[in-house]
């Protein structure tokens, strides 16, 4: 979960053209979005589901952090399924709710919908997440919810692909490093859990043959501190395991992520 601090909003959550107000239903977020082709697949044309991870962890990680404040919430895993593809061009509207919370933890389910063929609007991927307060004493947060009582919360076009954004760069078949920029750092100047997973699905991109994403899922086991993040794929048939370690920081692993090809 990356939250707003005092400074301003910059960087790669703020880039990806999701802009945010308050849900119509009570104690939600609502966002929408154009789906530019800078955050496509490139050789299939549809949306990549990193993005609507990220979208998620911003509306969701959000809510989840009411919950917990003072402290802030961290993000435990997140995953998301793409019902069909979601091309260029397309109008995205998410709805993110708290499904359950308790003192410490929050379960919580972000809806993407689209206009379907008969102009009505249908589901076209779901997000589910899992929020934990820090146990750390000293990771405080400010209230993200507030922010967007008053007024929407507007953001960017992206300005690049997700992959320059990133700054990433292709190792090996399979294998990525992204540099640890300023760019997709968050406010504990740690790699934004949303670039992890760009990250991670920039690897399973990579693999020798072709492989176009529909579910991703990402478990959070670390920060990455130091840098450069390396992601490694490996392919299971249609699934494939992903592997983010922190190079910089003895190679600790971070993160572990699955994806299902279509």
């Amino acid at each position: 979960m990356d939250v707003e601090h005092d400074r301003p909003q910059v960087g790669f959550t703020s880039e990806l053209g999701l802009h945010v107000a308050v849900g119509d239903e009570p104690e939600t977020l609502a966002g929408h979005a154009e789906i530019a082709p800078e955050l496509c697949i490139p050789e299939a044309g549809t949306l990549r589901p990193s993005v609507l991870l990220t979208w998620a962890d911003i509306l969701t990680g959000s809510l989840a952090n009411e919950r917990t404040l003072p402290k802030i919430c961290m993000t435990v895993d997140l995953g998301v399924r793409v019902a069909g593809p979601i091309a260029a061009g397309s109008e995205i509207a998410a709805v993110g709710r708290i499904l359950k919370s308790g003192r410490t933890v929050s379960f919580t389910e972000t809806t993407f919908s689209a206009a379907g063929a008969e102009g009505r609007d249908e589901i076209v991927a779901i997000s589910l997440g899992t929020f934990v307060a820090s146990p750390r004493p000293q990771d405080t947060a400010i209230s993200a919810f507030a922010a967007v009582t008053t007024r929407e919360r507007a953001t960017r076009r992206p300005p690049a692909t997700v992959a320059e954004m990133l700054g990433s760069s292709v190792v090996a078949p399979g294998v990525v490093e992204v540099p640890r920029s300023p760019r997709i750092l968050n406010w504990a100047d740690t790699v934004q859990g949303g670039a992890v997973a760009a990250a991670a699905e920039e690897a399973v991109l990579a693999l020798d043959g072709p492989s176009v994403p529909v579910e991703l899922e990402v478990r959070y086991l670390g920060a990455v501190r130091v840098g450069p993040m390396r992601a490694i794929a490996r392919r299971f048939g249609e699934w494939m395991r992903v592997e983010v370690h922190d190079v910089g920081n003895d190679d600790r692993l971070v993160a572990v992520a699955t994806a299902r090809g279509a």
